[in-house]
């Protein structure tokens, strides 16, 4: 069998919202982008969506609406894709690196007080993999120390804390509608607030900084991250299944926890907090040479594999700037040991039983 890490499921009924769409005579950012973004918006149970062509993009502007600048520290968590802390640097702010949970592999709430300076204005917490981070202890550090939260939850499509949906906590929230992430939009993101000054802000940001009612006048030095109208139509179909596509994910997930369970392997988790959307099911082995045996024999079945995202620190332009990996230690020996594969729900039960089979043989 052939099982990749994610296969977008782009059917006939996106197809015919892009051929509507193309037919409109309007294409780029238009009604659709303020239709997707309203419908996303009250999915997540926030007021307001401002929709970009990246998730980067929803970082990079939910950060300047909230004048991040240089010489600003911004916490997060030192296992993440880069894009998470990129935008931090692109604002000429500092990342500060709090380790992770060992458990959820989320930014540890317990270690994130240690590391709040006189130049800390904010809190970037990730909802890796579809799990929630552990919201109630790092909102009262947030408010204790006056900070601003920004969730990323580029992973975390209709994930919940506490029966809430991620990404109505914080200030502002962001997501990504990348093909492989839980509802795409092929390229694209969203940044969420309930703060009306916020979202006007974030959408001059994302237009040149141009002004909605005087064509070419820009009070505020912007950016180009909007988003098309025929990617929109994608979305607004694509949230229609959203729901469904989750439950598949978590039956998928409990079903090769059940069958792997035996196995001396760190399998994802859902704490009693949580409702997991499982974006993939990752794997940590007990040593690093176990990890390479086994990411080597499963490739060779056919089941494509990721590292864990990347240990940010450890990047060679981090690096540069003087960050020490060893600094986040759990974050670093989870990063040797783990890996992930897919838990599309797309799966059939055979390619499930495929992925069982194979993981318990290449754990041998």
């Amino acid at each position: 069998m052939n099982i990749p890490i994610a296969k977008p499921d782009i059917g006939k009924d996106e197809i015919q919202a892009v051929t509507e769409t193309m037919k409109s005579g309007w294409v780029t950012q238009g009604k659709k982008v303020e239709e997707f973004e309203q419908s996303f918006a009250q999915y997540c149970g926030v007021k307001h969506g401002v929709a970009v062509n990246t998730g980067t993009a929803a970082l990079h502007i939910a950060l300047a609406a909230l004048d991040i600048k240089e010489g600003d520290e911004v916490i997060t968590t030192p296992l993440s894709c880069v894009a998470t802390t990129n935008p931090i640097l692109y604002l000429n702010a500092k990342p500060v690196f709090a380790d992770v949970d060992p458990l959820t592999l989320n930014i540890d709430p317990t270690l994130i007080e240690k590391r709040i300076t006189h130049r800390t204005r904010a809190m970037l917490p990730v909802h890796l993999f579809g799990h929630p981070v552990d919201l109630d202890p790092l909102m009262e550090v947030a408010e204790k120390h006056g900070l601003y939260v920004v969730e990323d939850a580029a992973e975390s499509h209709g994930a919940k804390y506490k029966d809430k949906t991620v990404g109505s906590f914080g200030d502002v929230s962001c997501f990504s509608f990348y093909a492989d992430k839980h509802i795409t939009t092929i390229e694209g993101g969203m940044a969420l607030t309930n703060d009306s000054e916020l979202a006007d802000k974030m959408r001059l940001l994302r237009s040149f900084g141009m002004h909605k009612d005087k064509k070419f006048f820009h009070p505020i030095l912007g950016y180009n991250y909007k988003m098309p109208d025929i990617n929109a139509s994608i979305g607004l179909v694509q949230l229609q299944k959203l729901d469904n596509y989750i439950a598949k994910r978590r039956k998928n997930a409990v079903y090769l926890n059940k069958k792997l369970s035996d196995l001396n392997l760190k399998l994802p988790c859902e704490e009693k907090y949580a409702y997991n959307v499982y974006y993939v099911y990752h794997i940590l082995a007990d040593k690093e040479s176990r990890k390479e045996k086994m990411v080597t024999k499963l490739e060779n079945h056919g089941i494509e594999t990721r590292p864990l995202l990347s240990l940010i620190p450890a990047q060679p332009p981090y690096r540069k700037l003087k960050y020490n990996p060893n600094d986040c230690p759990k974050a670093q020996e989870a990063h040797k040991k783990g890996f992930y594969i897919s838990i599309s729900p797309q799966l059939s039960l055979e390619e499930l039983d495929y992925i069982e089979a194979a993981v318990r043989k290449a754990a041998q």
